[in-house]
């Protein structure tokens, strides 16, 4: 086996290693910001607008618009939402 194709190789292992180790990172990171929300009460602030989306979209849109304004998980995001349907 060429050098060539064993550095090939170890460069892939490496930025495999590298792209798992982020998507830990981002995991966690997610985790402690619903931690923040809800120790801080944000959340009340997340279901008012929840809600006020909710009265004029449907509940797919306001999923989605809470997942991309907030970075909520999709389940934590779906909680919000049903708790104020």
């Amino acid at each position: 086996m060429p050098w060539s194709d064993i550095s090939s190789l170890l460069i892939i292992i490496a930025l495999a290693c590298w792209c798992f180790s982020l998507m830990r990172k981002n995991d966690a990171l997610k985790r402690e910001n619903n931690r923040l929300l809800k120790k801080t009460g944000e959340y009340e602030d997340i279901k008012s607008e929840a809600k006020e989306i909710l009265s004029t979209s449907t509940e797919v849109k306001v999923v989605k618009s809470l997942r991309e304004k907030y970075g909520l998980s999709l389940v934590d995001a779906k909680k919000v939402v049903d708790s104020v349907k």
